[in-house]
């Protein structure tokens, strides 16, 4: 019989590569109870190990030691550009553009070609020093307290700023996207400040990578449909990228295919 230790160790294994276990499946490679799967779910939970949801569990986002705002920029480079070029085909132009903080809102910043967005207003010195070359783009940085970690400033200050703001186009990060949920982040100020750009854009777009599709964090954003756009990898999963689409008011899915549009160092 395998020993309880074992069997959850596995189940570890199979979230993280997975993404997402059903407590059925899992009873039957394990030739045990669901009801035994539950509990090993709910254990696994409390540690902090993954999210048990109805049904089953998911990778839990944001789990282990917080890598810095430099080493999530230096990740996936190649992958985040394609997902900024996609980004940029979001912008219209005259455009006023608010850019939340994030390694992939940061290619997006250095995509974007000089005077497609009259304006743009971000809580990220990092995107804010990426815009310094535009000449025909006013560059508005928003105050608040600088979170090293976060490569932003947060706080009630900065989301009262964004809450005297109307844009045209919002620019969210998130991490993760979750079919039923909605859009997640790791920390609560984050969450505040995102929800806060969120009502501030007329049209509202976020980009992400695969690994946080069905992936779960602690903090409730938004539900889906308070995305008008929504730009993943054109190698994301069809059977997900079909249940995305057949969700009712979804937002528009745009895949990120190779593009020739150039960044600036």
């Amino acid at each position: 019989m395998q020993l309880a230790e074992e069997r959850r160790q596995h189940i570890i294994d199979m979230v993280q590569q997975q993404g997402k276990v059903l407590a059925a499946e899992l009873a039957q490679r394990f030739n045990t109870s669901e009801d035994t799967i539950r509990r090993d779910l709910r254990d696994l939970d409390a540690a902090g190990l993954l999210r048990r949801v109805h049904g089953g569990a998911m990778r839990r986002a944001g789990a282990g030691v917080e890598p810095s705002f430099g080493q999530r920029q230096d990740a996936e480079g190649p992958r985040k550009q394609l997902l900024a070029g996609a980004l940029v085909a979001c912008v219209h132009p005259g455009d006023t553009v608010l850019v939340d903080a994030g390694t992939t809102n940061l290619a997006f910043a250095r995509a974007l070609p000089d005077g497609l967005a009259a304006t743009v207003v971000t809580n990220s010195p990092q995107i804010a020093l990426a815009l310094d070359a535009l000449r025909q783009t006013r560059v508005l940085l928003l105050g608040g307290q600088y979170v090293a970690h976060a490569g932003a400033v947060l706080g009630a200050h900065t989301v009262a700023e964004i809450g005297r703001l109307r844009v045209d186009l919002a620019v969210v990060g998130v991490c993760s996207v979750e079919l039923e949920r909605g859009l997640g982040a790791v920390d609560a100020e984050e969450a505040a400040l995102k929800r806060a750009m969120l009502a501030a854009g007329s049209r509202r777009a976020a980009a992400v990578l695969n690994e946080r599709l069905e992936a779960a964090a602690p903090f409730l954003i938004a539900p889906l449909q308070q995305l008008d756009q929504l730009v993943l990898e054109a190698d994301a999963a069809p059977a997900l990228l079909e249940r995305l689409r057949a969700i009712d008011g979804a937002p528009e899915i745009k895949l990120a295919l190779p593009s020739s549009i150039k960044t600036r160092p």
